[in-house]
């Protein structure tokens, strides 16, 4: 089967909605017939900054049901490979990063991700708020961590619903003094 690639628009803001209009949105999914090029493939581009797009891609390879993956459209992270998918310790690492080379206005980049927990709408700054550091050394902008933040809520919302859902990460950032 071909694969899917959309553009969707996150309406809802509550976490409930969110939730709700995630998984409406994996229903309409049309159906594999088998496994490998047989299975049904979709990659949805949900943010978008500084060139860099956020993609979730289902299904998600070890998960099965509603999970999904987050993903950046070019390859920021590595360990012993190049990968596209932050881990939640890429996250953490990309956040002390900014924190400590940008203190000035790391305020903003704590605000922005209290808002992302709670589910504001507002979109992210555009102002200069600080950067990390990718696989290659370049600085990018922080923005593209926060959002695919928002989406690892997100998942662990849709994934974890039943335990605390996105308060797990939300804890770990705190745990970090990252918020």
């Amino acid at each position: 089967m071909p694969l899917n690639q959309l553009n969707y628009n996150l309406v809802s803001n509550t976490r409930s909605a969110i939730r709700n209009e995630i998984i409406q949105q994996f229903l309409n999914e049309n159906p594999g017939t088998g496994t490998g090029e047989l299975s049904s493939k979709y990659h949805y581009t949900v943010e978008s900054f500084a060139g860099i797009d956020i993609i979730i891609k289902r299904p998600a390879a070890l998960n099965k049901g509603f999970d999904f993956t987050v993903n950046t459209s070019e390859a920021l992270f590595m360990r012993q490979r190049r990968y596209r998918n932050p881990s939640h310790n890429d996250i953490l690492n990309s956040l002390t990063y900014c924190k400590e080379n940008y203190p000035h206005t790391y305020n903003i980049v704590e605000q922005e991700l209290i808002n992302m927990f709670n589910c504001s709408s507002s979109p992210v700054t555009q102002e200069d708020i600080g950067y990390f550091v990718d696989c290659d050394n370049n600085l990018r902008p922080i923005q593209i961590i926060i959002l695919a933040t928002k989406w690892l809520f997100i998942e662990q919302d849709v994934t974890y619903w039943n335990w605390s859902g996105r308060q797990m990460f939300y804890n770990k950032l705190n745990e970090n003094n990252l918020i």
